[in-house]
């Protein structure tokens, strides 16, 4: 797609979207029902203009391969997850004295130097 064609999609697409919130913003007249839809179809249609963009086909192609990969993901079972949480909070604790002692011994020898 060259580049000329690629710009006017999206100024299109980006008309589009403004408009959709300027037009839901000033038309407080009508109902809100209306201005719903109003937007929801006018950011649809900016969407969709700027789906056949460059940038969109490549978004659209992100998208599909990552939802490929997340199917492909083997997700830890309730007891994995049991066990490596319990991991996570012993290990807490753990470095949690480890750094109570060190303050304490710092804290104690700084007193010792400065009187």
């Amino acid at each position: 797609m060259n580049s000329t064609l690629n710009n006017i999609l999206w100024l299109i697409s980006l008309t589009a979207g403004f408009s959709a919130v300027i037009l839901f913003t000033y038309l407080e007249d009508l109902g809100l029902l209306y201005r719903v839809l109003l937007l929801v179809g006018l950011l649809g249609i900016s969407l969709g203009v700027l789906g056949q963009t460059q940038f969109g086909k490549n978004a659209v192609k992100l998208i599909s391969d990552s939802r490929s990969e997340i199917a492909k993901v083997v997700w830890p079972g309730r007891g994995e997850t049991t066990q490596m949480t319990i991991m996570v909070i012993v290990m807490i604790l753990i470095l949690a004295l480890v750094f109570w002692g060190l303050d304490s011994f710092l804290s104690f020898l700084s007193r010792f130097i400065l009187g």
